[in-house]
């Protein structure tokens, strides 16, 4: 069969999906998952069985130097770098034959008559239904000429095709909103920015509007980038320098309304349309964007409205800084709470006594950050007085850290010392320990504080830490004893026992393969695949030991009494072979 398509290799593959979705998808494609598999000119197509009722629906295009593009319709497909596609380009690369050639779509509709077209779309209606509401916008028109469209009709579209993303399951993805943001594209492609930033505002704003009912990871991961999606169109429609003054202004209009509604589900598409309105609007649109967010600032007086505030008036900053002066720039500050630029601006203006007394009405969260400002300018010192008094009573580690790291920049350890204790005390932890440690060696009095605190760990029964520590220092015989005991605040220890066993393996080989084993049973009788598969990760290491050990009869032993005792789980036996055990 003469194609486009290359063959791809088993790296190529994994290179595209990454190694994880590659596994996984070699397994699909050995279990025939890929059905009805099809060559459409550069690309391929098909459907893969997976984890939900329907099967999930996939394409990948290539030209001769790789993959191009593709996509699937599960939760995670967007972008094509999931184990479905994995399974697709694994059937094509050992079973081309498999896929059927048919006609591309252009020359395919362009030789039917008006009455089959229409024959064929009522068809495809009886279907999806769904589509229906397409018949509802208009194409784009070459030359930018078309009227406008109206936006409830893509507005309904998208809302039609989350609330259908949903079944029993969960999310399910969709490729329907991709078509509306298509609309949005087609027009973009056509120069008809006016129609292009409608259908980009319509699904920003339909999206923003069913974020509450979203609460799979998935689905959020998917609305966040057609949000993206869509300020990126309108960024590119501004970037068109089109002189169509309405269509600019109501892109621009739109980038700030999502800048606004981006706060309430902290996303980071506000930070684009920010970014992109800074970079595209003249210096005249620059001033009318201005007088809105200068607006919208001042109606944000609720008590939960101080991050929107603050990011406000950073906006306003950033939109008028090549006019504004010293008072303008502190009376945006004043307005919108930004602290941390109004005491900068303070101090570049030498009103050091100002900016002292800023800090002073400053939360212990703001002063944090006024500290390292103070810092920039030189000024540290003057803080610390202020900073000493605050960590008597706050919460915050960040500030006692700066006093901390103050002291010790000046020589002053034994000060230093002091804070650095009272941070271990607050959250005990193997950094904290090493910052003790470092600053008690330079003193000359560490074996005794070790001595203290060792003691009063292991008193209340932190073994967690006390192993950290153990292997920090290379006590492997003690990580090893402390690690098997049960610890009082350090909740799971399989990674912890790992970095023993780890630790071990030159020096304590048989107690490493020990704590591989154990884990190994562990993860088998948790039952599943997937966690086969890391049990089998765990027995490779151990093996790998024996072998080191010269100890290959004991290993063959082993692994026959594992494999009888577990003779009932084929999935287990399936992934044993696999890994060669």
């Amino acid at each position: 069969m003469s194609n486009p398509f290359p063959t791809m290799s088993e790296g190529a593959i994994s290179n595209w999906v990454g190694s994880r979705s590659f596994q996984r998808g070699r397994s699909y494609f050995k279990h025939g998952a890929i059905l009805e598999p099809r060559l459409q000119g550069d690309t391929l197509k098909a459907w893969c069985e997976g984890s939900r009722p329907q099967p999930y629906h996939l394409w990948v295009v290539c030209d001769a130097e790789g993959i191009k593009a593709a996509n699937c319709s599960c939760p995670v497909g967007g972008g094509g770098r999931c184990k479905h596609v994995a399974a697709l380009l694994l059937t094509w690369s050992d079973q081309p034959d498999s896929f059927r050639a048919v006609e591309e779509l252009d020359p395919n509709l362009e030789r039917r008559s008006k009455s089959e077209l229409i024959a064929l779309i009522k068809q495809m209606l009886q279907v999806q239904p769904n589509l229906e509401t397409l018949l509802e916008t208009a194409p784009p028109e070459d030359g930018g000429s078309s009227p406008l469209v109206d936006p409830e009709s893509y507005r309904r579209q998208v809302a039609l095709a989350i609330r259908a993303s949903f079944d029993d399951w969960g999310w399910g993805g969709t490729g329907d909103i991709d078509t509306v943001l298509g609309s949005g594209d087609n027009f973009l492609a056509k120069s008809d920015y006016a129609n292009a930033g409608i259908v980009y505002q319509a699904v920003a704003q339909e999206v923003f509007e069913h974020f509450e009912m979203v609460y799979d990871e998935y689905a959020g991961e998917y609305l966040s980038e057609v949000v993206n999606r869509c300020v990126q169109g309108l960024g590119n429609c501004l970037a068109a320098g089109d002189g169509d003054a309405a269509a600019r202004e109501k892109a621009l209009q739109v980038l700030l309304e999502i800048f606004r509604l981006d706060f309430d589900y902290g996303g980071s598409a506000g930070e684009a349309a920010e970014e992109l309105i800074l970079k595209h609007a003249t210096a005249d649109e620059k001033r009318v964007v201005a007088g809105w967010a200068r607006t919208s600032m001042l109606a944000a007086t609720g008590p939960y409205d101080d991050y929107q505030r603050r990011a406000y008036g950073g906006l306003l900053l950033d939109l008028e800084e090549d006019h504004l002066d010293d008072d303008a720039f502190l009376e945006i500050c004043r307005e919108s709470g930004l602290l941390d630029a109004l005491v900068d601006r303070l101090l570049t203006m030498g009103q050091l006594d100002e900016a002292l007394a800023e800090a002073g009405r400053a939360g212990d969260s703001d002063l944090l950050t006024l500290a390292e400002v103070f810092s920039a300018h030189g000024h540290g010192r003057r803080l610390e007085p202020l900073v000493a008094k605050r960590i008597e009573t706050t919460s915050i580690d960040g500030l006692v850290m700066w006093l901390k790291d103050q002291h010790e920049e000046r020589g002053e350890l034994a000060e230093a010392l002091v804070l650095a204790k009272q941070l271990l005390e607050q959250h005990p932890g193997l950094a904290r320990y090493q910052g003790v440690r470092k600053l008690s060696q330079r003193l000359g009095i560490w074996q005794a504080s070790r001595s203290e605190l060792l003691a009063e760990w292991a008193a209340a029964r932190q073994y967690g830490l006390l192993t950290d520590i153990y292997l920090d220092e290379g006590e492997i015989d003690l990580a090893l004893k402390s690690v098997r005991q049960p610890d009082q605040g350090f909740g799971y220890a399989g990674d912890r026992l790992m970095r023993v066993a780890q630790a071990a393996a030159e020096t304590r080989p048989q107690a490493a393969v020990e704590i591989y084993q154990a884990q190994a049973e562990k993860w088998i009788e948790a039952r599943g695949r997937e966690r086969y598969q890391q049990a089998c990760t765990y027995l490779t290491m151990a093996r790998d030991l024996y072998r080191k050990m010269a100890q290959e009869p004991a290993w063959t032993d082993f692994m026959a009494e594992l494999r009888e005792r577990h003779n009932r789980l084929p999935a287990l036996q399936d992934e044993l072979n696999k890994a060669d055990l």
